[in-house]
């Protein structure tokens, strides 16, 4: 691709920025939704897209949860579609972000429906699950574009140094870690083993059935994530320690969940480092495909994130 003008590079500087805030409020976004779940408020508007047929309903406290993360929501996706303006008004950027702009609108979308599902369906488990996913892939998506433009705008160009394999074990491992707490919460499983180190002070892993299995698999898979960021954080210092500090912290904040029976400020921490984490990992991932491109133009590009080729 032909050198950017360096108005449209201060632009994408600017969208930048304003894509890695973005990322921010989506990751804010999912700590406030963890912490309506943990109040008990995900049903205290029974209705969607209105609260009590209102716009702005009555409020008590749980109300004032539910309508605070749909108000939160809705600014999110004003900004998303700002960003989208910004990015597209310009012919030299457009055929750059055009694909992965898509992609960040169609998880909006998504996530969205979503969320009314997970209202009108009365917070069934397999919406649930799917909110909390489908929000994480949406804020690193976000994380992942910002990076995409800073990296564009920059005058010397950042050359992440190779991952290997590991990485990939990372990932899938984070991935899965996000899915079986979805399903943990989703399903009041958080308690199913309610000591730690052991399950309910039997054995580490008393069956791999209902919520007591649904729970052991979330520890075990923990454990697994921790091994695997450790050799990995060994291979390749920098952002994969932060990964795998994270984990580290994860586990005794998973581990302070269970004995202090669910307080309602560590159920936020713990899904808040849940999302930090899936965010390190991804941008790990973003640095190990941009690794394997050989030109600047290749290094904008986002293959797994509906990146412009």
């Amino acid at each position: 691709m032909t050198a950017l003008p360096e108005d449209a590079r201060r632009l994408a500087r600017r969208a930048g920025r304003g894509a890695a805030a973005l990322a921010a409020v989506a990751w804010a976004l999912i700590v406030f939704g963890a912490l309506v779940r943990a109040h008990g408020a995900g049903l205290s508007c029974p209705d969607w897209p209105l609260c009590h047929g209102q716009v702005v309903p009555e409020f008590d406290a749980r109300i004032a949860l539910e309508w605070g993360h749909r108000l939160l929501a809705g600014t999110l996706s004003l900004g998303v579609v700002a960003l989208a303006v910004t990015l597209l008004s310009r012919a030299e950027l457009r055929p750059r972000f055009m694909r992965p702009l898509v992609w960040i609108c169609a998880l909006l979308a998504l996530q969205v429906t979503l969320g009314g599902l997970t209202v009108l369906l009365g917070l069934a488990p397999w919406t649930v699950t799917a909110h909390l996913v489908v929000g994480n892939t949406f804020a690193l998506s976000l994380a992942w574009l910002a990076r995409n433009a800073l990296d564009l705008a920059s005058d010397v160009p950042r050359a992440p140094a190779p991952a290997g394999r590991s990485i990939w074990v990372v990932a899938g491992g984070v991935g899965l870690q996000l899915v079986l707490g979805g399903l943990v919460s989703s399903h009041y499983a958080g308690l199913a083993c309610a000591t730690f180190p052991l399950c309910n002070g039997d054995s580490l892993a008393p069956t791999l059935f209902g919520p007591v299995g649904l729970h052991v698999l979330h520890r075990t898979n923990a454990y697994l994530v921790a091994l695997a960021y450790a050799v990995f954080a060994w291979q390749r210092p920098g952002l994969a320690q932060l990964g795998f500090g994270l984990v580290l912290v994860q586990i005794a904040v998973g581990a302070a969940n269970v004995l202090l029976r669910l307080p309602v400020e560590v159920t936020a921490l713990h899904t808040g480092l849940a999302a930090a984490i899936f965010l390190t990992t991804g941008l790990l991932v973003r640095d190990a495909l941009a690794a394997r491109a050989p030109t600047r133009a290749r290094l904008v590009e986002t293959p797994a994130l509906g990146g412009a080729r």
